[in-house]
């Protein structure tokens, strides 16, 4: 096994901006490093640790070592392989001795050459604006932003070690002790094979239908609808449900609640704070509004 080396280096303000492209409802940003073109980079707090795509790899002549099988979102049987990256730019930030899983990336939807998760976003501190399409990265040494009007910090759990929120309430019948912050889903609310059973999620059901979802080696049937949420103090309406049709995964395991980009971006600022286990969360211009409820 490989070490994780990995080196933030941080201009002197201790911040990055760089755009988003938030197409299709995923955080990718450009970024520069060996191989002489731009890299699309996939921002992922769903994902642990980072992973560069294994025909990347090999064109860079990175250290490619034995394979072994690992899992992503929907699969148990992913082969991947350790290696580094010497350097990659993202804005002013710098990352040097970059620790990734080399993986076979081409059969996820969208141009992806790399992806970084936990072992470097951990590390920092993440302010997504949907609003204005940017994602600020500032060294953990510095403090989120104060909610604005309307906004409120809530505390940041974790599901293992992956950021999350907890205590959701499903149409007012069904709590969700925890779900995860997926930039790397775009999706709304993902639900695990028992909760989408309890959420009424399953083939046959009223206002049920079936739909194809993808994680980063392989496609499943994911089955679809929709529900009011209540997420700390917001509820929110119409919010799209959806559980892939697996065991196999880690959305497969009982008890998973994951959510993604299309119930993030309906707020305007989402802030998360591995540090300070804090979560910043602004509403945008979609009508939400901070209740009092017992």
């Amino acid at each position: 096994m490989l070490d994780d080396c990995t080196q933030l280096l941080f201009p002197p303000s201790g911040a990055a901006e760089v755009p988003l492209h938030f197409a299709p409802e995923v955080l990718r940003c450009v970024a520069a490093g060996p191989g002489g073109r731009p890299l699309n980079v996939l921002i992922d707090t769903g994902t642990d640790p980072s992973a560069i795509d294994l025909n990347l790899a090999r064109r860079l002549g990175l250290r490619i070592g034995a394979f072994a099988l690992g899992s992503d979102a929907a699969s148990d049987t992913v082969p991947f392989t350790e290696t580094v990256l010497p350097w990659l730019r993202l804005g002013d930030l710098e990352f040097r001795n970059l620790y990734l899983l080399a993986v076979d990336l081409s059969q996820i939807p969208f141009d992806v050459d790399l992806v970084l998760g936990y072992n470097v976003l951990s590390r920092l501190g993440l302010t997504i604006n949907y609003h204005a399409a940017t994602l600020h990265l500032r060294h953990s040494d510095l403090a989120p932003p104060e909610p604005t009007e309307g906004g409120v910090t809530l505390p940041l759990a974790f599901y293992e070690h992956f950021p999350a929120l907890a205590d959701l309430r499903l149409a007012d019948a069904l709590t969700l002790p925890l779900a995860t912050i997926d930039t790397g889903s775009n999706g709304a609310l993902t639900l695990g094979p028992d909760l989408a059973v309890q959420a009424g999620l399953h083939l046959g059901a009223k206002h049920v239908i079936a739909a194809t979802g993808h994680g980063f080696t392989q496609a499943c049937t994911v089955l679809r609808s929709a529900a009011s949420l209540r997420l700390g103090p917001y509820a929110i309406p119409d919010v799209e449900l959806d559980a892939p049709d697996t065991l196999s995964g880690d959305l497969g395991r009982h008890g998973r609640a994951n959510i993604g980009n299309r119930l993030l971006a309906r707020f305007r600022r989402v802030s998360l704070d591995y540090r300070r286990a804090v979560c910043v969360l602004e509403p945008g211009c979609c009508g939400l509004r901070a209740e009092v409820y017992l």
